[in-house]
């Protein structure tokens, strides 16, 4: 792009054309009002290209300087479709060669609700990302403040959800890296990218992208690839059913990305069904039906043991101690949900009691599926007896 000394706007036509309103809102008046507040100036020129627009998005050029502007939706209909055209833009800034740019934000007049939990965990990741907001003051009742602790979008993230209406899950793992599981499809890619580029910005550790496939795609677009890519500071992987099966049929630990994604899903972060603990670099995702198990089964075609060994009902979450301790059948899972331990242990009874501070899983764990797997895990210590805690 050529530097200009006189502010300059490049402009899509495609933007305009998309829907005959778009002419009435990038009127003059609001193209001075963002010229005013990025430049400082009042005079400025328009002009108009023909390519394919992506992120709803216009280019202000000034003194060598290059900001891009991501502008809202006119029609609030759901989190989804409001969400999709700023990563795009995010993506596309991102890959702009210049290092003298800005990328910003500008509310335009619309119809809904701007100020829902999620917009608002939005409008903070893409603070956090480096974003400028031209007019939130006029628009928003609360102050967006940027993230600044993985813990922070953790807690955000979960504020007011659903459990099943989440795409995108941010976690630690055991050795301290932080963890984005994030869907390929549909507006799922779009959070997840700019989850990863606010990531980027806030933490020295170690990130580490799962992309898990959807919709017949298993990666995010090549663009918002790259643009994840250049902060050097993301390792990205691919979960398909294709490697989930290489990894299951030359491992009996399965160390699967789809496997911890079912267990967010259904179970939600990180947090052991004994003790509660909440620490994520300490709680593992433990089947309840092992993987060494499954293989066994030779009635099972791959397939359906690749099934059972990545099913979000073939597991908890549990803390070392007590996933070693389930492990080693010295704590086992009755089918009314109730914990208990070996009657041989009672020399350490006091430990685990001490250590083991939920004596019955929740109903939401125990689905009919859960309850199959765990069937099957306590054939195999028949004839043990169990006490309750």
């Amino acid at each position: 792009m050529t530097n200009t000394t006189k502010a300059h706007f490049i402009i899509n036509n495609n933007f305009q054309k998309r829907e005959e309103k778009y002419f009435d809102i990038l009127t003059n008046t609001i193209l001075l009002d963002i010229c005013q507040k990025i430049t400082g100036e009042q005079e400025y020129s328009v002009e108009f290209i023909d390519e394919v627009n992506k992120g709803r998005l216009a280019i202000l050029m000034f003194d060598g300087h290059i900001t891009y502007i991501s502008f809202s939706e006119t029609e609030i209909k759901g989190r989804n479709a409001s969400i999709q055209s700023f990563p795009t833009a995010l993506v596309k800034y991102q890959l702009e060669e210049n290092t003298n740019k800005n990328i910003c934000f500008y509310f335009l007049p619309s119809i809904g609700n701007f100020e829902t939990d999620y917009f608002i965990f939005i409008y903070r990741l893409m603070k956090t990302s480096g974003t400028i907001f031209l007019n939130e003051k006029e628009y928003l009742e609360a102050t967006i403040l940027p993230f600044t602790t993985v813990e922070n979008i953790i807690f955000a993230r979960n504020k007011g959800q659903r459990r099943n209406n989440n795409s995108t899950y941010l976690t630690k793992s055991t050795d301290n890296t932080i963890q984005v599981y994030g869907k390929t499809y549909g507006a799922n890619k779009y959070e997840t990218t700019l989850l990863c580029l606010a990531l980027s910005k806030i933490t020295p550790l170690p990130i580490e992208l799962y992309q898990i496939g959807e919709g017949g795609l298993t990666q995010l677009p090549k663009t918002a690839i790259i643009a994840i890519e250049s902060t050097k500071k993301i390792q990205i992987y691919t979960s398909n059913r294709t490697l989930e099966k290489v990894e299951f049929e030359e491992n009996n630990s399965l160390r699967s990305g789809r496997y911890i994604y079912n267990l967010l899903e259904k179970l939600g972060d990180k947090k052991c069904a004994f003790c509660e603990c909440e620490i994520p670099q300490i709680i593992q995702g433990a089947h309840i039906w092992s993987v060494s198990d499954i293989k066994k089964m030779k009635h099972l075609t791959q397939d359906e043991k690749l099934e059972c060994a990545i099913d979000g009902d073939n597991g908890i979450w549990l803390c070392q101690n007590h996933h070693k301790l389930l492990d080693v059948h010295l704590l086992k899972i009755s089918v009314d949900g109730k914990i208990k331990y070996q009657s041989q242990v009672q020399g350490n009874i006091d430990y685990i009691k001490q250590i083991t501070t939920v004596i019955e899983l929740s109903n939401d764990i125990l689905t009919a599926t859960f309850i199959q797997y765990l069937e099957k895990r306590n054939r195999i210590i028949q004839g043990i007896e169990f006490i309750s805690l």
